[in-house]
């Protein structure tokens, strides 16, 4: 994630600024950095952090990327952007909400867009007996802040608490070290007029005096490489075209039958698909009712005591041949399809006219009149047919036979089936979850190369013998 986190402070002396920098830096000697400066707050223990010389880095190899924080931001460009947010995010921008610890976002494309939080910590010897602290995270690209704002936030409330957390508890030590009455504080610290600024600057805590821990901007910097480092490799952007009222068409029928806006002079014409015998299903004329009514429960009770069958063709490669109705036939297939990884999604295709030997497709939806082949061990054959009531019926025709153990990601899914505490909504959420664990595990698996690591790697993320089929298949698809 291209940002800049900054941990920022209000000086007694010295006013708003901030004290500790994270970046992420790439394609970059770390060993020709310099990270000298020229700190015009020489002498504050407040405003100095690890000092100008020494510098915090974490490396990530998959990304090649350095998480690199010093008391000023490394890249000269950066430093007034930092210095504005921090100045605004202990000043004039305030949260308006009524307790502490709100979130704040300003800023333009010229001084780049942030995220603030302000939060204080206790200090017995502050003026108010506490010091006002805020994290800011800045960045270029507001849509992505925006729309990472529920992550972020987060991140930044669980620090702020932890610091808070530290400083109460010095507080707390230095009340019973001291012994002293509030009165009595502030007639030690403030009760004199002619307190002179050195004396100030003596008095202007740090934040490891503050929280207690010599290693406190060591725990800082752990957690803002962090967040740039989730940031970057899980909250990405999608580029979409359109909205879903106006869905954005390309001139042409695409693959799956989805519907075509085609472009005039004055916008955008939708034209709609025939669901005739010959038309291709589209995920427009498909509505949520549709979808919602046959979901993954409804096809359970169509195919009733081959629905088992059916689950384990699906996730071992078995190939899955459906004739019906184009609504039927495609909602069965996307139904199918939440049992594999994005990546096998390709080996599903929702219609297609004839059936070839020499078809590379997992699951194929084939027309009601299209011919298709004789069942198999290696072929699973459903047929959807409307009986007199015009409820549907499977005929289902498999040669193969279920193993006495099923997989473990196959249990899984069938308990989450049966849990009646789920609705449709949370079960298809907890099928990607179930799923992208055992992607991940597939995952895993391929990155090892000798045979003895890969028998400790299954023994330590639980593959058993049963799941061998599943992993596979799926190994040579990721």
């Amino acid at each position: 994630m291209n940002a800049i986190i900054a941990l920022c402070h209000f000086c007694e002396v010295h006013g708003p600024g901030a004290i500790f920098c994270t970046q992420t830096l790439r394609e970059t000697n770390i060993q020709q950095l310099d990270i000298s400066f020229d700190i015009d707050r020489k002498g504050c223990a407040a405003c100095n952090s690890i000092g100008n010389n020494i510098g915090l880095v974490s490396r990530d190899p998959e990304s090649n990327a350095n998480f690199v924080s010093s008391q000023i931001p490394v890249l000269v460009e950066t430093v007034p952007l930092v210095k504005t947010a921090a100045f605004r995010s202990l000043s004039s921008e305030v949260s308006c909400t009524p307790s502490e610890g709100g979130f704040v976002f300003f800023g333009d494309a010229k001084h780049g867009h942030v995220l603030s939080h302000a939060f204080h910590l206790i200090d017995s010897e502050a003026r108010g007996f506490q010091k006002r602290f805020s994290i800011v995270i800045l960045m270029k690209d507001k849509m992505f802040l925006l729309n990472t704002q529920p992550f972020l936030a987060d991140c930044m409330g669980k620090i702020s608490r932890e610091l808070q957390e530290y400083a109460r508890l010095v507080h707390e030590e230095d009340l019973r070290r001291q012994g002293l009455d509030r009165a009595q504080r502030i007639n030690k610290c403030y009760g004199s007029g002619s307190t002179s600024n050195a004396t100030n600057i003596t008095a202007n805590r740090s934040l490891i005096e503050l929280t207690g821990k010599e290693s406190i901007y060591a725990y800082v910097h752990a957690h803002f490489s962090f967040i740039l480092w989730a940031g970057a490799r899980y909250l990405t952007e999608s580029l979409t075209l359109g909205c879903p009222s106006t869905p954005v068409w390309l001139g042409k029928e695409t693959e799956e039958g989805f519907a075509i806006v085609q472009s005039d002079k004055e916008g955008y014409q939708m034209r709609r698909l025939g669901l005739g015998a010959g038309d291709k299903p589209s995920f427009d004329q498909v509505d949520e009712l549709t979808r919602a009514k046959y979901s993954l429960r409804m096809f359970r009770s169509i195919l009733k005591s081959n629905f088992l069958s059916v689950c384990y063709c699906a996730l071992t490669g078995i190939q899955i041949v459906i004739r019906g109705t184009p609504v039927k036939g495609y909602c069965l297939v996307a139904n199918l399809k939440k049992f594999l990884p994005e990546a096998l999604h390709k080996l599903a295709r929702a219609h297609a006219k004839t059936y070839t030997s020499a078809n590379e497709f997992r699951i194929i939806n084939l027309k009601q009149e299209a011919i298709a082949p004789h069942s198999s061990s290696s072929i699973m054959r459903v047929d959807l047919v409307d009986d007199q009531d015009k409820d549907t019926v499977a005929v289902c025709a498999w040669e193969g036979e279920l193993p006495s153990k099923l997989p473990s990601l196959l249990q899984k899914i069938i308990k989450a089936i049966d849990e009646e505490l789920f609705n449709d909504h949370a079960l298809d959420k907890h099928l990607r979850v179930l799923v992208e664990e055992w992607k991940n595990k597939v995952v895993c698996i391929r990155k090892v190369s000798s045979n003895q690591d890969v028998a400790k790697i299954k023994k330590i993320m639980g593959v058993q013998q049963q799941d061998q089929v599943l992993i596979n298949y799926w190994y040579n698809h990721l």
